[in-house]
């Protein structure tokens, strides 16, 4: 065997490494990103139990009631509560929305995202709240959701012990 002919068995060899280095390379990227998206997913999923575990709380949720219905009896405290509580909120979905902008966020995710987002602008106390945090957001999302009360005119929700009731009291058999 010349030395020619190691030479070419090397390359050979030097070349074949370089494939597999490569597809092994390629798995690791495709691998990092499932893990990044999942990391993701999971940020997003703690951070709505922690929303809706706050809006659990039983005085939170007194005002929140009646910050909807439009009670005029809300005292300061009571509407810087539910302004905040909206902030919240709102920032939670620009987070999302930012995420789905950069592809980072499934378009499944997003419209979950984004239909309970367009069922909280539909309040008119969302509305309310908007201007008084929308000086806090900015750029795409601001406008997004500039656009979003556009298309809302505002509204009370559907008292929800009367949709329990309604549920409770409906034969079994025919729900």
């Amino acid at each position: 065997m010349s030395l020619s002919d190691l030479a070419s068995i090397g390359s050979f060899v030097s070349g074949v490494a370089v494939v597999v280095t490569l597809a092994l390379l390629l798995v690791q990227t495709r691998q990092t990103n499932r893990n990044q998206k999942a990391l993701m997913q999971q940020g997003r999923s703690a951070r709505t139990v922690e929303l809706l575990m706050t809006l659990s709380e039983p005085r939170l949720s007194e005002v929140i009631v009646r910050a909807e219905a439009g009670d005029l009896a809300l005292t300061s405290f009571e509407v810087r509560s539910y302004f905040m509580l909206c902030g919240g909120f709102f920032w939670t979905y620009e987070d999302s929305f930012l995420q789905f902008r950069a592809g980072t966020l499934d378009r499944v995710s997003w419209e979950n995202d984004l239909a309970s987002l367009k069922q909280f602008t539909s309040l008119s106390s969302a509305h309310l709240a908007w201007t008084f945090v929308r000086n806090f957001s900015g750029g795409p999302y601001r406008d997004f959701v500039d656009s979003l009360m556009l298309e809302t005119t505002g509204g009370v929700p559907p008292d929800l012990s009367d949709v329990w009731k309604a549920g409770m009291t409906r034969d079994p058999a025919t729900a």
